[in-house]
This record gives C-alpha cells, structure tokens and sequence, in this order.
C-alpha cells in the first residue's frame, strides 16, 4: 500500500542523489550564531581571545525551548558581536579562526544502560543541541518530552520532498545502520513501541536497503509513501502514515502523533553513540548559477560565499539565494550569512527562474484549490486579503495555511498566493498587538481614575 494524502503537486525534483556525498573543506573562518533554532537565543560562553575546541559548548541558554551551539572547528575566537543570520537580521555570533586541527571536545558516548534510558537519552539530545534538522528547528528534546503520554504514533520524516535536496536520502544510504539505531533512540525516549519510518517510493534504493537490515529489530516499520510535495509536511507525514488528521491551528501531539526528521535521528545516534554535538550536516548545494551541484558534509557556521566558491563557483550571476527548497525555502540577503543546523539547502538561482509577473489577474480556474493540501480556497483567501478583510479572511481560514507553495505553484497566472497568505498572517500579529495594547492603555486609564 502507497500512502498520501489528499492535493499536492509534483514540481521538478531536480535532485541529484547518485552525486556522492563529499567534505567541504572547512572554512579559514566560522560564524556560529547563537540563534539555531525555535525559542530563547544563547548567551555566548566565550570571549574574544579564547580557545575553543570542536565540539566545545559556547553558547547556552537554561530556558526549556533552547537548544545550546557548539563549535564546529578548533581555534581563536576572533570576535563575539553581531553579524548577519541566515533568516535575516543580526544575530550575536561567535566568530572563530580555524587552526585546521580539528582538536576534538565531545562527550562521552552512553554507554548500554544509557541507551535504555529515556531520561539518559533526552538529556544527552539537548547537551549536543539536537532541533529539527528539517528546517524547524524546535529543540528535539523538548519537543520529545512534550509528547510523552500524549504520543503514541511516532512517525519519522523519510519524504524529503522539496526539489534539489538530497540530505536525507543520502544519510540513509550512506548511514543506514547508524540512523537506525537514532530512530530506536528517539522511540525509546518518545515511550513508544513503534516507530514508523515514512519514505516516498522514489528512494526505493534506500527503502530496499534499510528493510535488508531488518528494521523491525529496533522497532520500526518501513512506509512506503506516494512521491508527492509536500509529503515531508508534518501535517502530511501524519495523514498519510497514521489516517489520523491534524485540525487547522492544531499540532501532530494533538491527535497522538509526532514527527521527526531522518536527518535529526541521525543527530541523535552521533550524540549518544559518538558522543559530536551537530556541528555539521549534508548541505545540497545547486541552481543553475552555479558550476555543479554539491551535495556537501559541511559545518555549521560556513559562509555562503564560501560555501559557493567551494562548490566550483558561478557560471552566472545569482540573483536569488534560496535556504532549504524552493518551495518552502526562504530568501538570504547576504552572502556572509553562514550556515546553520538547520540549513539542507543554499541555491543559488538566476533571473531566469524568476516567475514573477507585473500585475497578474486570477482567471478564476480554481487550480489553486484542487492541490491545497489542507483543504483551504486561496482564490477566496487571496481576494480578501487584497481588500483587507479580516472578517473574511478568517472565515476562509487564512492562518491555517502552512505556506507550502503548491497554490503559487499551480497558477497559471502566477498570482503571488503564498506570498500574500504570509504577510496576512502577519497583518493579523500587528492587529492582535495593536488590540492589546490598546485595551492595556484603557485598562491603565481606567485604573488610573
């Protein structure tokens, strides 16, 4: 049996698996930002002029959603000061200068009664920083403990479903052994008996090879799904794995279920087997401004730039620098941003993938409908959001859409629907802000009467 779900669309997948996985070598240096992931940012641990080791815990935070960083080279922390984030802004950085040793600092690996041990486990996932290495980046060990009673489906993310990426594909074949036993750590934490492992059949190499190692003796099952975007959505993932149906505005942990990324297990198994915090990860490095796509082993805290320059270099100029997919990605603006743990993809794109268009019109054709994955109407969605009513864009439901791209996608009039869905959900965040502020300065006169 195939699993999906109901809408979706099937975009050019462009990827490029059978490129091995190859190191990117290093950078001379490394922009550690104290912000990776859902939650408090860190506070820096070191100072300028400081030694640091690979795999040394510089920056931390107590606050239960948090998720501590680390160094992803040895050497000279040359600077601790803002500079410029993957996801926009300045953030607060370690900068460190790579002495090219490599001089370890990891912990000790569990040994066999810690691997039982739920406690022993969660508390070693968020000593090495583990998040959602899908692109969420909640910290992993909350997100497991939060679950635990609650949860009784938990479902691994195989889908990998945005164009280009090769990441997590490549960690199956090439780790499978090793992401098995991070899965059966993540079970083990989770409280449950069953992991089921959710794959899209066009990865039937990695598919035949993990059920080869018998998966069934750490506890999981193999699911083999329809080749679909956006499958690796979590709302998706639990749908078509479990039947259960996430409500609009509500969470997997709400119908029993939770979702972890492949590349997160994997994290796990280095954490509590090897002992490496995540300092680095398979980063798909591709677009057609580039020489060649790369699907490189790359550390947190690498430059764009650099990364680019490793990777052979522009054949054209970019014009658009696109983190994680193209569907879901997001823009960078600089090309010093660095790297972050949850960094899959840096493409690089040139005007001609541009798709946008002065003035576009809705024929009304109703594409847009037929592949919403949950269910919504942007055509209605889009409408009120050009008139600015709040009224009927939540009648419609515009906050429930997860802005995975397959309306904007399937327009043929190329109306920025996913675009105008984001900036609605921000306009209902000022409007909600601007309400209470406004009944806490009626309340503050009142009381002051």
């Amino acid at each position: 049996m195939i699993h999906t779900f109901k809408g979706g669309v099937h975009p050019n997948y462009m990827k490029a698996p059978e490129i091995p996985v190859s190191v990117i070598t290093p950078p001379q240096q490394v922009v550690i930002p104290m912000a990776q992931h859902i939650g408090a940012p860190n506070k820096p641990l070191v100072a300028k002029g400081d030694y640091v080791k690979m795999g040394q815990k510089i920056g931390e935070n107590p606050a239960p959603v948090s998720a501590p960083v680390h160094a992803s080279v040895s050497g000279k922390v040359l600077a601790v000061e803002p500079r410029p984030h993957p996801l926009g802004d300045m953030i607060m950085s370690v900068v460190i200068e790579n002495d090219f040793q490599d001089t370890p600092d990891f912990m000790e690996p569990l040994n066999a009664e810690q691997l039982k041990d739920p406690d022993a486990i969660l508390a070693r996932i968020r000593a090495a920083g583990v998040v959602g290495m899908g692109g969420a980046m909640f910290p992993t060990a909350f997100k497991i403990r939060g679950g635990i009673g609650k949860v009784d489906k938990l479902v691994i993310n195989g889908a990998e479903c945005e164009p280009y990426l090769n990441g997590d594909h490549l960690t199956m074949l090439n780790y499978p052994e090793q992401l098995l036993k991070g899965i059966e750590l993540v079970r083990i934490a989770s409280g449950v008996d069953k992991a089921y492992y959710g794959i899209e059949v066009n990865k039937k190499d990695a598919i035949d090879l993990l059920n080869s190692l018998h998966p069934e003796k750490y506890g999981i099952e193999i699911v083999p799904e329809a080749v679909k975007y956006p499958q690796g959505a979590e709302k998706m993932q639990v749908y078509a794995v479990t039947g259960r149906q996430v409500k609009p505005g509500g969470l997997p942990s709400g119908v029993g279920a939770n979702v972890v990324s492949t590349r997160t297990c994997y994290a796990v198994y280095q954490a509590c087997y090897e002992g490496r915090p995540v300092i680095e990860r398979i980063v798909t490095v591709a677009g057609s401004a580039l020489a060649k796509p790369v699907n490189g082993l790359t550390r947190v805290g690498t430059p764009f730039g650099y990364l680019a320059e490793q990777c052979g270099g522009f054949v054209k100029d970019p014009r658009k620098i696109v983190l994680g997919g193209p569907m879901m990605g997001i823009c960078a603006t600089s090309f010093d941003a660095p790297t972050i743990k949850g960094t899959a993809g840096v493409l690089f794109f040139t005007e001609e993938e541009d798709r946008h268009v002065d003035e576009p019109q809705c024929i009304r054709c109703g594409k847009c409908i037929t592949v919403c994955p949950m269910k919504l109407e942007p055509v209605f969605m889009y409408m009120y959001y050009s008139k600015g009513d709040f009224e009927n864009m939540e009648k419609y439901h515009i906050t429930d859409c997860f802005e995975c791209g397959s309306c904007s996608f399937n327009c043929p009039a190329r109306m920025p629907l996913t675009h105008a869905f984001k900036t609605a959900k921000l306009m209902f965040q000022a409007k909600a802000a601007k309400e209470k502020a406004a009944a806490e300065a009626a309340a503050a006169k009142e009381a002051s009467k």
